[in-house]
């Protein structure tokens, strides 16, 4: 039996170290970590990093999204999208199991948002970019079934996991 392959996918940076603390939870789970700053994800040269990232995705039995408050790097190929709204997207697409875990801060102030987000001059604090709040929206419209979870602490996602049932969730 193949091992499950669960990518890991969020902004860089801002949330390295959740996603070093998933990688090691589905480690012990026993499943294959995809992390792209950890060379799982094979590049080339006749094509965009970001495009080879989209090939992976599809190549995954289950992908886990980490929400915060940074938009990310602006997607080369789709315009609009951030290039972790896009893997998102793309695993959606295919059909993949996702799992969806939001910063807590920032799905707290999405009710702020919803209701004054036709007001241009409202400023948020836990988003640097208002496609945050207009992509979590986007995908509590969804109509299928994916998990989505608030989280607030390093190791709070993977606990969540867990109550998903380690096997459901990753």
């Amino acid at each position: 039996m193949a091992i499950p392959r669960v990518f890991i996918s969020s902004t860089f940076y801002d949330l390295r170290q959740v996603r070093e603390d998933l990688e090691r939870f589905i480690k012990e789970l026993g499943y294959e970590p995809v992390r792209h700053e950890t060379g799982a994800i094979p590049y080339g040269k006749e094509d965009t990093p970001e495009a080879y990232a989209y090939r992976e995705v599809e190549l995954c039995d289950i992908i886990i999204t980490i929400i915060g408050g940074k938009y990310g790097t602006a997607s080369q190929h789709e315009h609009g999208y951030s290039i972790t709204q896009n893997e998102l997207r793309r695993a959606l697409e295919k059909g993949i199991q996702v799992f969806i875990f939001i910063e807590k801060s920032v799905l707290s102030e999405f009710s702020t948002y919803k209701i004054n987000k036709d007001n241009k001059s409202t400023k948020y604090n836990f988003v640097d970019d208002i496609k945050v709040y207009e992509f979590i929206e986007h995908l509590y419209k969804l109509p299928r079934n994916n998990p989505i979870s608030g989280w607030s602490g390093r190791q709070e996602h993977t606990f969540a996991c867990s109550n998903h049932g380690a096997g459901r969730c990753v």
